[in-house]
């Protein structure tokens, strides 16, 4: 039914029509929000490549050069001929270690950035999900401005029409100055709530142009299309599908993952490591020798700590303590997703409802005024009556404009309050 309420009382834009579904798809692409999450995204999967590198070996060559002076008392050089107490020093060493265990820190660690990845995708995705509601706003308010302009306009060419005729009629002698006086006064409020509506257009345009990055152009928005027939059937299969899909809470869980992994991450301060160490030294005249030394050590090492001030155990708690918080914020998402869904499905449903009534309304209070100008020209109204019903026509006009871009707009609430907004309009980030 929401659908046919909405194709009966759209606006036909003239010129070439934008499409709020292309809007949303190039804004996505191009929103520096989105651009910013993707880079960040980009960003942690360098540090789960960071994080891989943990199970290769490390590989250095160090090498130095210089001079080493030596206490003649002492040593001796090998060559009785020399006497200076100098020798020129040569150092160079090549060194492997590979990693054998270390407490299960670099898997963990691994799981960790991936986690961290994923996390910063599903952002990512939300910022999309948000940017989107954002142009559809946008997008509602400027079409909501230019209804409400058109029916300014229109209001103003009324109240002219009824002031020429009742001027002629004063100048003429037959039109009362109370008469006279309440049409003027009514022509200039008709004036002012015109401007008063050019503003509100002009800024509307204005977000629009911030959310979207382009202007649009005078009447070229056309009317968003509805989706009624794919919501779901009720409020709590709605409530379902968010808990299952909303990247928000993705975003959560993800949190709460990597937080469960950095946890276990500082039990492995309490295991011993391991390495397997390879050390080639090719070295000229050190330790006061004069000699070459080219030695081949592999070793197995291990490194235990055995105290350090309790800093490992501390530590330990602290990210306990994270992963009840990262819980908590994960309840807090749920429950914050859950009360924007319910709210968005409350007004789609009043506003679904309210249309027909408020479409009987226009008719009515349109009806009214045809009879009230038909009574007024036989003398059986007043003036007072005749712009009271042109009043009253004006502001269900205005309530039936309100309702049908709220209800679009509530609609596609509705889409992103489960996280499925994008993917309902095929927009990709």
């Amino acid at each position: 039914m929401g659908a046919t309420l909405l194709a009966a009382i759209s606006f036909a834009a003239p010129g070439e029509a934008v499409d709020i579904r292309n809007v949303i798809k190039e804004t996505v692409k191009s929103n520096p929000l989105v651009l910013a999450e993707l880079r960040e995204t980009d960003a942690r999967n360098r540090q789960v490549r960071q994080a891989l590198a943990g199970y290769y070996p490390t590989l250095d060559l160090v090498a130095g050069y210089g001079f080493q002076e030596r206490d003649p008392a002492n040593r001796t050089f090998a060559n009785p001929s020399r006497t200076r107490n100098e020798l020129e020093r040569r150092e160079l060493q090549l060194s492997a270690r590979q990693l054998i265990f270390d407490g299960f820190y670099t898997p963990l660690e691994n799981k960790n950035q991936q986690a961290r990845e994923r996390s910063a995708k599903f952002r990512a995705t939300s910022v999309g999900e948000d940017i989107s509601l954002s142009v559809t706003r946008a997008f509602t308010e400027v079409l909501k401005q230019e209804a409400v302009l058109k029916l300014a306009q229109d209001t103003l060419a009324y109240h002219q029409q009824v002031y020429d005729k009742m001027n002629q009629r004063f100048q003429s002698g037959v039109g009362s100055r109370a008469d006279f006086n309440q049409i003027s006064s009514r022509l200039a409020l008709a004036r002012t709530n015109l401007q008063n509506v050019t503003a509100n257009l002009r800024n509307a345009r204005i977000n629009y142009q911030q959310v979207v990055g382009t202007f649009p152009g005078e009447g070229e928005l056309e009317f968003p299309g509805s989706y009624h027939n794919y919501l779901p059937a009720n409020v709590e299969a709605a409530v379902a599908r968010s808990f299952e899909n909303h990247p928000i809470l993705k975003v959560a869980e993800t949190d709460l993952e990597a937080t469960g992994y950095t946890y276990e991450q500082t039990k492995s301060a309490f295991y011993p490591r391991f390495d397997l160490e390879v050390e080639r030294d090719a070295n000229d005249n050190i330790d006061g020798s004069e000699q070459k030394v080219d030695d081949l050590r592999v070793m197995l090492r291990m490194r235990y700590n055995i105290f350090n001030g309790g800093a490992d155990q501390a530590r330990k708690q602290e990210f306990a303590y994270q992963v009840e918080k990262a819980k908590e914020i994960r309840n807090n998402a749920r429950r914050e997703v859950e009360q924007e869904l319910r709210l968005a499905w409350v007004a789609n449903e009043t506003l679904t409802a309210q249309i027909p009534v408020l479409i009987d309304y226009v008719s009515s209070s349109e009806e009214t005024k045809k009879a009230y100008v038909d009574q007024f020209d036989l003398g059986r109204r007043t003036l007072l009556d005749l712009l009271n019903a042109e009043n009253e026509s004006v502001s269900a006009r205005r309530d039936l404009i309100n309702a049908k871009h709220d209800l679009i707009l509530n609609e596609y609430r509705v889409f992103h309050g489960m996280g499925d907004l994008m993917p309902t309009i095929g927009a990709e980030i």
